[in-house]
């Protein structure tokens, strides 16, 4: 076992369930993915944080289900490492992918 200290645990990581997306909101909720498209959160969380500067100290990843399931919604955790309780919620993907995004600034930039 080798230990590492990768970037992310400067600030934290973002997790964004991949599930929701491919799976659940086009069984459970197809005019929410007719409306989304192939717009994916993870990859303009991504897109965001390096635009600005953040990606590194900061990462988002995909991961399977959280078992925090909302209709048409996407599950996102933020954990940060600053020893503060990892925060979930549930978003709109399209319409509050800004306020995710600026609370990730504000929780871990």
């Amino acid at each position: 076992m080798q230990p590492v200290k990768p970037k992310w645990l400067e600030s934290g990581l973002v997790l964004v369930c991949e599930r929701c997306f491919k799976e659940r909101i086009p069984e459970e909720a197809p005019e929410v993915a007719e409306r989304i498209g192939d717009f994916n959160l993870r990859d303009w969380l991504k897109s965001e944080l390096k635009e600005h500067g953040a990606w590194g100290p900061i990462r988002v990843i995909s991961t399977s289900c959280m078992d925090v399931c909302a209709k048409g919604r996407v599950t996102v955790c933020i954990d940060s490492k600053d020893g503060d309780a990892a925060e979930v919620m549930v978003v709109d993907p399209l319409e509050e992918r800004q306020a995710i995004y600026n609370r990730i600034v504000e929780r871990l930039g």
